[in-house]
């Protein structure tokens, strides 16, 4: 149990380094800039939702026209990061999430070398309490 609570630790604490947000709403782009109030309140619900979680291990695979396809319709969030991360040796600039209502858990699709490719990241939440998809939802509106 140690090393998946540091694992846990350790992908809850990358998104302190996010410099940018993306929401999208059946097609549509907006950028909620790291100054913002909405900024912060997305990052503080995002901590309370998935703090309470664990990593698990995930078994999606992005691949880049599909995850394109699917950007077209429904709600996700896109944390956007300056230069490369790394978990799990993996690299990634951006981590791209559906969202949907009653979500039991989120799987985080890892862009980079301008796509978003390869193994996702998966975190299992404990709640699935609507109050961060209602709120990334009401910005869309």
């Amino acid at each position: 149990m140690a090393i998946q609570n540091f694992l846990t630790e350790q992908i809850n604490s990358v998104f302190d380094d996010c410099i940018g947000i993306k929401l999208y709403k059946d097609g549509k782009e907006k950028i909620i800039n790291k100054d913002s109030k909405e900024f912060e309140k997305i990052l503080q619900l995002w901590q309370i939702t998935v703090n309470a979680g664990y990593e698990m291990p995930a078994f999606g695979v992005s691949i880049h026209e599909l995850t394109m396809k699917d950007l077209q319709n429904g709600l996700h969030i896109e944390f956007l990061f300056d230069g490369v991360m790394y978990h799990n040796e993996m690299p990634f600039d951006s981590l791209l999430v559906k969202l949907q209502e009653n979500q039991g858990g989120y799987q985080l699709i890892r862009h980079t070398d301008n796509k978003y490719q390869g193994r996702c990241l998966y975190i299992n939440t404990i709640d699935n309490d609507n109050e961060f998809y209602n709120y990334i939802d009401s910005l869309t509106k």
